[in-house]
């Protein structure tokens, strides 16, 4: 990871005097009984010793770490999404929290929900969103809705000639 803000290399320990080096180093969370190994960037005073716990840690550190316990809960939840997929599809289909909501549904703030984990999206909901993954210009804010192809507007007759709305849908239109 590159080095926020140009800090130092070296600080030294406001609680021990040891000196602290800027690095990445590996930490296990537990969640629930499920542990999630993830890289925390900061000031270490050792990077390999994961009993050595003197570190300090600044905004953009706290981010990563916030990150890694929404993660760690989600995955102990055994989630189809975590929260920062969740985030990566929203942000592939160009769309802020709120347009999201308004986009695929759930309520106004049903994506800031998903993304801090404190909720996850229903079964139909993560579908969508999976969907969205595949196909994201489908969901973008201002994409236009798409004209049917004429294999579109066959596969929606075939669906409806299976279905039980059929005999209806064939007396609405007779010449279609």
């Amino acid at each position: 990871m590159s080095n926020p803000r140009d800090y130092p290399d070296t600080i030294m320990s406001a609680e021990t005097g040891r000196p602290l080096r800027r690095g990445v180093k590996r930490l296990t969370i537990d969640a629930g009984g499920v542990p999630f190994t993830y890289g925390q960037p900061g000031w270490w005073a050792s990077l390999d010793d994961p009993a050595d716990e003197d570190g300090q840690l600044v905004d953009e550190d706290n981010v990563i770490r916030a990150a890694a316990r929404r993660e760690a809960r989600a995955k102990a939840r055994h989630a189809v999404l975590s929260p920062l997929v969740i985030r990566a599809i929203r942000e592939a289909c160009g769309l802020s929290q709120k347009d999201a909501a308004r986009v695929f549904g759930g309520g106004a703030k049903a994506f800031e929900k998903y993304e801090s984990g404190e909720v996850g999206p229903s079964a139909a909901m993560t579908r969508l969103l999976l969907l969205a993954a595949k196909r994201p210009e489908l969901f973008a804010k201002d994409s236009a809705v798409p004209m049917l192809s004429e294999a579109d507007a066959r596969l929606i007759r075939d669906t409806v000639r299976k279905s039980s709305v059929d005999r209806i849908y064939a007396r609405l239109y007779e010449d279609g």
